[in-house]
This record gives C-alpha cells, structure tokens and sequence, in this order.
C-alpha cells in the first residue's frame, strides 16, 4: 500500500504512543495530533534540524517548546518552523487547525503549492512563509482570513495573479509578494486595505499601471514596487496623500510622466528610489520639503535641466544618486550642506561649470562621482581633506591643471580615476602615500615629467594606467615592489632607459603593455617569469637583442606584440608552449633563421604576423593545422620555396599576406577554398604558372593583390564578379594575353 503522508500519521495515531486517548473524548486532540503527524510527514520531519519530542506520549503542545504554543484549552495557537530544514509541502490537514493564530514555515525548502485549505484558519493573524521554493497560484481563500495582519509570502516562486480578494484583508498590516514571478496588474482592490502599513511586491513581472487607490492607504509607511520591469504609466498624483509614508522604491519600471512634484508632500519619507525608468522631467524644487530624506536616487532617466538648488534642505542625506540623465548646468554648491553624506553619484550627464569647493567640507563622503560630464577647471585642492573617501571619479570631463598634492592625503582611497582630461603639470609624488590605492588612473592626459619612485610604495595597487600622457624619463625600478600589481599600460609616452628587471617581480600581472615609447636595451629574461600574464606588448620601442627562451613559461599569454628592427636571433621554438596565444606579432624586427614548426601548436591562435628580411627558410605546412587563423601575414621576408596547399584549410583566414623574393612555384588553387578570406596579398618574384580560377571562389575577397614577373595566362573570368574587382574604377582588362600583376580594390 502507498504509504503517504497521511497514511503514516493513521499508522502512528493508531499505535500505542496514542492509546491513552478516547476516540470520543479525546477527540479534539487526536485530530490535532494527527494533523501535526501529517505535517511532519509531508515535510520530511526526519531532516528536520530540531526534532523535539514529536510523536512522544506526551501532550502535543510539550512536543516544541516555544515553535508549539497552545492556548489554556490545549487548542494548537501558534506553529513556527523557520529555518528547520523542512522540504516537501504543505498538508491541506493544516487547514483544520481552527483556532490557529501564528503559522510561520519560512527559511526552509518547502515546495508544492498552497492548498486552499489555508483559508479555512479564520482566526489567523500571522502567514509567514518567506523564503522556501512554493510554486503555483495565490489561493483566493486567502482572502477569508479576516482576522490577517500579516501576510509573508516573498522570495517564492509563486506565478499567476495577486488575487482581488486579499483587497478583503481590513485587518492586514504587512502584505510581501516579493521576489516571485507573479505576472498580473497591480489591483485596485489593495486600496481597500486601510490599516496596511507595509507593501512589498518587488521582483515580480507586474504590469499595467500603479491604481490611484494606492493613494488611499493612509497607514502606509513602506512601499516597494521595485524591479518589476513593466510597471507603466505615472505616478499618481493621489501618492501625495501618503504622509506617513518613510520608504518608497519604484526603480527598474517603465514609469513615464513629466511631474513628481506631489512627491513633496511627503514630509516623513527618508528614502526615495525612482531609478532606472523613463522618466523625463525636470527636477521639482518641491523635493527640497522632503528633509528627513537620508538616501535619494533618481538615476537612470532622462532627467533634464538643472539641480535645483532647493535640494540644499536636506542636510540629513547620506545618499545622492543622479547618475545617468541628462541634467545640465552646474553642481549647487548647497551640497556642502550635507555634512551627512556618505555617496554623491553623478556622473554620465552633461553637467558643466566648475567643481565647487564647497564639496570640500563633506567630511563623510566616501564615494565621489562626478565622470562623463562637461565639466571645466580644476579639481579643488579641498577634496585632499576628504578623510573617508575611497572611490574618486572624475574621468571624461574637460578638468585643466595639476592633479593636487593633497590628494595624498586620502589614506582611505582605493580608486582615483582622473583619465581622459586635460590635466598637464607632473604626478604628485604625495600619491605615494595613498596605502589603500587599488586602482590609480590617470590615462589621456597631458601630464609629463617622470613618473614618481614613490609609487612603489602603493603595496595595494593592482591597475597603474599611465598611458597616452608626455611622460620621460626612465621606468623606476621601485615599480617592481608592487608584488599585487594585474595591470601596467604605459604605452603612448616618451619613456627611455630599459625595462627594470624588478618586473619580474610582477608575479599577479596579467597585462604589460610598454609600446610606443623610446625604451632601448634588451628585453630581461625574467619577464619570462610573469606566470599569470596574458597581454605583453613592447613594439615601437629601441629594444634589442633577441626574445628570451624564457618567454615560453608564460603559459597564459594570449597575446604577444614585439616590434623593434635591432632585434635579432631566431624566433624561440619555445613559443611553441603558448598553448593559449590567440595573437603573435613579431613586426620590423631583425630576426634571423625559420619559422619554428612548433608555431603550429599554437592550436587558438587567431593572428599570426611575422616581419624581417632575414627570415628564411620555407613556410611550415603545420601552419595549415592553425585553425582558429583569421590573419596570417608574412611580410618583408626571405621566405622561399611553394606556397603549402595547406594553408587552404584555414577556413577562417579573412587576410592572408605573403611578401618575400623568393617564393616560388604556382599559387595554389587550394586558396579558393578560403570562403572568408577579405584581403589577399601575394608578392614574389619567383611564383609562376597561372592564377587559380579557383580564387573566384572568394565571394567576400575586397582586396587582392598578386606581384610576379613571372606569373602567366589570362586573369580567370571568374575574378571579374568579385568585390575586390567591381570596386575598382580601373581594372584589369580580363582579355589580356599575359599577367605580371594584379592589384585592385586596395587603398
């Protein structure tokens, strides 16, 4: 026989635990301990965390001290089971424990769904059922608890609608759906519930418009509708009768409308969240009446015109949040009135004028974000007394001057980005003494002079980006004492002397790029010890000598760009052991010797781009088995012998260049097959025979070019259609007798 839930609680009812009891007599109690036995059952009781004495022959309101409470006639009053491991679901039986006033199962792993004997406890004040893993509907019973006040059905995984009878709850204080998938509008009946104090239906997929009835709940201190995506239309006006109301989110809708003036007239309210919705007004002065507000966030609009300087009233806020609008004019300086802020975002708009001093006196901000602006001038000296900031963003703006000395002074800072302005002067060496420095950035200036020693003192930094500035000088080897250091763009500045070999040191650094610079001198070997790197990039420099073997211990780079015409030696067949290179150029160098044929172990790479007119020998075959290839150029070489047919598996190639003086025999007809390929380039004196009709096959080809004295025939009839051809004003004739060239669609 199926031995369900039920059927267990019968065997044990049954049993000698239970003889005592009178079926007449006793009735009342049997039943209550039956219906306790089945709930223990259908929840999986024998994981439960706390057992008690469940199933003793004791009284069934000694089994749980404090989770079972009965009344003074024995009758079970409340039932709490939060955080006991309970699974499965909840037993209709439940239903029948009439006189129930407290059910609370939240935090545990309940599933199924609510039975509609839930609506049958008429005497139930609280329904705490936060936090398990429900699913389907609200039962419309629910709307018969008459005597309910409190209602927790959040974070769930309840769908349907939010049932029209729970409008019926008069008694109802805290109503929580949050954090399910209930799809349905908002309805008006909810306006009927006078005395509710707390509503909460974020994180759901409600839609439609908020009811003007809402506004009816005069009682109502907390509202969050926040995170339901499709919550359209405006905010009622009738939202300005909410005078008790403390806390409303309203963020991640699709709220529209021009006006939130009525918003003023809630005096009590200290948080205020209508971010990231389609809002489109001006900022209502009328806010400035709201000064118990402690956290505002209007972000992710299209908010237009100025701050208004109303806002100043608030001088309890610790959090602004304005990001991401398009707020014009200047920064209040009434914002120095806020002694109590802790965060001021608001960066991404098209603010202008001046940084205000006054932001000076903010002594407990601790987040500053003023990036993407238009703002001009100077970054006053007075953000150096900002004692608790960690995060500075003033990147993207027009700022002008000299980055302060007193901005070491901020001992708290973990992230300073100043990049993309016009600052010029040197680089504090005060910013040595930022001890809390994660991130300093201060790329797409013009700042020149040398780059501080005492920068090695930033023990935390992990991202250095000092790139695209008029740096000199040498590179301080006291760099190297940045042992957490993941990121060290210098490129784009007039930097000499050599690489500090203190960078092998760098034992976290996953990107070192020095390009463009006047560095001279070799390249040291013990960069070759940079484990967790993935991007080393040197070219456009004076460095000389050869590539360190030891670069084939870098086994997570996946990009290496080398450039320099004084180096020389081989390639190293040990980057071969770059099993994660997707990028190899080695570009203008002096390199002598063959292309390793272990270059074709490099099974990810995607660009191979190599560059010397000493490079000999002939193009590996295993370059074929390369292929994740998009770009394969050989350029300026002394690369001989037969083009391999097995370049055409590369069925990725989009370019394809081979440049060398002494490749010879014909071009393969195996090229056809390259169907991605965008740009061909072929140049050498010794290729003969006649061009592959096959390369007609190449529907994407927009540039082509073949160079040999000695090629022959007629250009095939099947190149005339190409892109490459009919982009060309002044092509070929493709009844010519002899070809020594063909050159079209290449600009």
């Amino acid at each position: 026989m199926l031995s369900t839930p039920q059927r267990m609680a019968l065997d044990w009812i049954l049993g000698p635990n239970n003889a005592r009891y009178n079926p007449t007599s006793d009735r009342n109690q049997i039943a209550q301990r039956y219906i306790l036995a089945t709930l223990y059952f259908s929840t999986e009781g024998r994981n439960w965390k706390q057992q008690g004495n469940m199933f003793s022959s004791d009284d069934e309101c000694k089994w749980f001290e404090h989770s079972f409470v009965c009344s003074d006639y024995g009758a079970f009053v409340s039932l709490k089971l939060e955080n006991n491991n309970l699974f499965g679901s909840i037993p209709s039986e439940i239903g029948y424990l009439e006189h129930l006033q407290h059910f609370a199962i939240g935090y545990n792993n309940v599933s199924g769904v609510l039975v509609n004997e839930l609506g049958h406890l008429k005497n139930l004040a609280t329904l705490n059922l936060t936090n398990n893993r429900i699913v389907g509907k609200i039962p419309r019973s629910m709307g018969d608890l008459e005597k309910l006040t409190l209602l927790d059905l959040s974070y769930n995984n309840l769908d349907g609608g939010i049932p029209v009878e729970l409008g019926s709850l008069a008694e109802l204080a805290v109503l929580d759906v949050s954090y399910n998938k209930i799809v349905s509008a908002i309805p008006t009946e909810l306006g009927n519930l006078r005395n509710l104090t707390k509503l909460q239906l974020s994180n759901n997929k409600l839609s439609g418009e908020i009811p003007t009835e809402i506004g009816s709940l005069l009682q109502l201190k907390f509202l969050d509708m926040s995170s339901n995506y499709f919550i359209s239309g405006g905010i009622p006006d009738e939202f300005g009768l909410l005078r008790e109301l403390t806390y409303l989110d309203l963020h991640l809708n699709s709220l529209m409308g021009n006006d939130i003036s009525q918003l003023g007239k809630m005096r009590q309210l200290t948080y205020l969240d209508l971010g990231s919705n389609h809002l489109s007004y001006v900022i209502s002065s009328k806010l400035g009446f709201l000064t118990k507000l402690t956290e505002l966030y209007l972000n992710d609009n299209a908010l237009i015109g100025p701050i208004p300087t109303e806002i100043g009233r608030l001088t309890q806020m610790k959090h602004l949040g304005l990001w991401n609008n398009k707020l014009s004019g200047t920064i209040p300086t009434e914002l120095g009135y806020f002694q109590q802020l802790e965060t001021l975002d608001m960066d991404r708009n098209i603010l202008s004028g001046q940084i205000p001093s006054e932001i000076g006196v903010l002594k407990s901000l601790q987040f500053l974000r003023l990036e993407n602006n238009k703002l001009i001038g100077t970054i006053p000296s007075e953000v150096g007394g900002l004692a608790n900031l960690t995060t500075l963003m003033l990147q993207e703006n027009k700022l002008v001057g000299s980055i302060p000395s007193e901005l070491g002074q901020l001992t708290d800072l973990e992230y300073s980005w100043l990049f993309s302005n016009y600052l010029n002067g040197t680089i504090p060496f005060e910013l040595g003494n930022l001890s809390s420095l994660i991130d300093l950035s201060l790329d797409d200036n013009d700042l020149s002079g040398t780059i501080p020693s005492e920068l090695g003192n930033l023990q935390q930094l992990q991202y250095l980006w000092l790139y695209n500035n008029y740096l000199n000088g040498t590179i301080p080897s006291e760099l190297g004492r940045i042992t957490e250091l993941l990121e060290l763009p210098l490129y784009n500045n007039s930097l000499s002397g050599t690489i500090p070999r203190e960078f092998g040191n760098f034992t976290q650094l996953q990107k070192l790029s020095l390009e463009l610079n006047r560095l001279n001198g070799t390249i040291p070997s013990e960069l070759g010890g940079l484990t967790g790197l993935l991007r080393l990039s040197l070219q456009n420099n004076s460095l000389s000598g050869t590539i360190p073997i030891e670069f084939g211990n870098l086994s997570q780079l996946q990009q290496l760009w080398l450039n320099s015409p004084l180096l020389n030696g081989t390639i190293p067949s040990e980057l071969g052991m770059l099993a994660e290179l997707t990028e190899l150029k080695l570009l203008s160098t002096n390199l002598t010797g063959t292309i390793p044929s272990e270059i074709g172990n490099l099974s990810l790479l995607q660009s191979l781009w190599l560059s010397s007119p000493r490079l000999n020998g002939t193009i590996p075959s295993v370059l074929g088995s390369l292929t994740e290839l998009t770009e394969l150029k050989l350029q300026s070489t002394e690369l001989s012998g037969s083009i391999p047919t097995e370049l055409g598996d590369l069925s990725w190639l989009q370019s394809l260049w081979l440049s060398s003086g002494k490749l010879s025999g014909t071009i393969p007809s195996e090229l056809g097959r390259l169907t991605e390929l965008v740009e061909l380039k072929i140049q050498s004196d010794e290729l003969s025979g006649t061009i592959p009709s096959e390369l007609g096959s190449l529907s994407q080809l927009q540039r082509l070019s073949l160079n040999s004295t000695k090629l022959k025939g007629s250009i095939p009839s099947e190149l005339v259609g190409l892109p490459a051809w009919l982009s060309n004003e002044t092509s070929p004739a493709n009844d010519a007798s002899t070809v020594q060239s063909v050159y079209t669609g290449w600009y």
